[in-house]
């Protein structure tokens, strides 16, 4: 079993890229695995069920997990401080669900740069980092419209990166630039699969948004999408004026120069 490990920053694509990937016959796909416990508490499965206890897949999950560790979806302790703690809670469920589901991969999109660097440090659980990329404009304007920044999403886009070249610069991984799989997804998921050493299955790109998802917090991706289609968010272009563009782009320059080193060696071309 391998744990793909989608990381990265909110509102880059990799929640669409986690459901793509989810479409795959060999992938089970999670969503955000650290916000587990919220989510079984207060959200409907995306699959439709009214809740994570009233979806097939979770609630055969939970029942393994009460099973070997004596825990549900709500008590499972993901976060734990301990480090064996840590690594058997978030191992059994990455079994578990490799079990219930009968495929060799499983998806962990919780992006963390922390979560990763303890995932990558337990010594029985073989993870895949796969880096999401996107423009730092297109994911500022995202925000913008959502809370009103300008400027401090940049900020943070240049942080988060450089913590994220620093933890992976030496490390094999998969960089996926949002901008190149939106505008073309027919070359680059078959690149990616290949990458991981999977057939391309066409359903990843014909019917990914009509089939039975479980991802924690991908219901935003489906409310939003028409069919299984694909469409560059590149709105930002028009939207954000060319003198706050140019700003963005200086405050995130160190970021993109780590961004363009990583993907250089790492990304899909």
């Amino acid at each position: 079993m391998k744990v793909l490990y989608l990381v990265g920053m909110g509102r880059s694509g990799s929640t669409l890229l986690d459901i793509l990937l989810d479409a795959h016959s060999q992938v089970r796909a999670l969503g955000g695995v650290r916000r587990l416990a919220h989510y079984a508490r207060k959200h409907p499965c995306p699959c439709g069920a009214p809740s994570f206890w009233a979806c097939d897949f979770w609630s055969a999950v939970n029942a393994r997990l009460e099973e070997r560790l004596g825990c549900n979806l709500e008590t499972l302790d993901v976060h734990a401080r301990d480090p064996a703690r840590f690594n058997e809670h978030n191992r059994t469920l990455f079994e578990v669900v490799s079990e219930v589901s009968g495929v060799p991969f499983v998806t962990d999109n919780s992006k963390s740069v922390q979560r990763l660097r303890r995932l990558m440090a337990a010594p029985d659980i073989e993870v895949v980092p796969i880096h999401v990329l996107r423009d730092p404009r297109g994911r500022a304007q995202s925000l913008r419209k959502r809370k009103q920044q300008n400027y401090l999403p940049t900020f943070s886009y240049s942080h988060r990166s450089l913590r994220l070249y620093h933890l992976l610069r030496n490390e094999p991984h998969i960089v996926v630039n949002y901008e190149k799989l939106a505008y073309d997804p027919e070359d680059q998921l078959p690149k990616l699969m290949e990458r991981l050493g999977l057939e391309f299955e066409r359903p990843q790109l014909d019917s990914w948004a009509e089939m039975a998802h479980h991802n924690i917090g991908s219901a935003d991706v489906f409310r939003k999408t028409e069919g299984s289609v694909i469409w560059p968010d590149d709105a930002w272009k028009q939207v954000i004026p060319p003198y706050m563009q140019r700003i963005q782009n200086v405050i995130a320059w160190p970021g993109r120069v780590a961004n363009d080193a990583k993907e250089r060696r790492w990304g899909l071309d």
